[in-house]
């Protein structure tokens, strides 16, 4: 299955409708967000339309929390119904394809709004990778949050900022997708293991 990954859009609705023309130009079989979708809540209507549109499904961010996770009357009152409709599909957590989505690493707690706000650099010790590698079984893991490219295995970081298609196979991987906010998304092939890291092009140019 081909995956179309999104992570930390913060309503940048002319990014995502690019990034989601590219799927459909590609043919991607399941769009995910993973996190953040939530920015000042003057576009979110907007993002969350293209966002259902595209049947898209994934997880929240520290940003959505409290759209996603059992909103209250205040919050239901403020935006369109379909912002709370799209925005309560997500989930703290989700498995595709025997993968790990979440927005955060996964030794954090998505439901926990402390857990959900950690932010503490990359992981490049020994300690965070083991936490990393040893919260869940799957093979390969995928989040957001950093806004930056970044890839993981247990032995260390990868000298990869996304300037290159990457086969994540023979061992188990943590992968940051860099975010929609500066152009970037990803597809990810999940029969083949291959990572195409993408970029929206402004007036024929990369994004960089």
């Amino acid at each position: 299955m081909r995956l179309g990954l999104i992570a930390d859009i913060h309503e940048q609705v002319e990014f995502l409708r690019a990034a989601l023309d590219r799927f459909r130009q590609e043919q991607v079989d399941r769009v995910v967000v993973l996190g953040d979708v939530f920015e000042t809540g003057e576009r979110i209507g907007e993002t969350c339309c293209l966002l259902a549109e595209a049947q898209a499904v994934g997880v929240w961010g520290n940003h959505d929390f409290g759209l996603c996770d059992n909103p209250s009357d205040k919050i239901r009152a403020k935006y369109p119904a379909s912002v709370t409709e799209y925005m309560t599909t997500l989930r703290p957590r989700l498995e595709l394809h025997g993968c790990y989505f979440a927005h955060v690493e996964p030794w954090l707690d998505p439901e926990d709004i402390a857990d959900l706000w950690f932010f503490e650099g990359p992981p490049d010790s020994d300690e965070r990778l083991k936490q990393i590698f040893d919260a869940v079984p799957n093979r390969l893991m995928f989040a957001g949050h950093y806004h930056r490219w970044l890839l993981a295995k247990p032995d260390g970081i990868a000298d990869w900022q996304g300037e290159f298609p990457v086969r994540l196979h023979n061992g188990r991987y943590f992968v940051v997708v860099g975010g929609l906010l500066e152009g970037r998304y990803a597809i990810f092939d999940s029969e083949t293991s291959e990572l195409v890291p993408c970029e929206v092009e402004v007036c024929g140019e990369r994004r960089c």
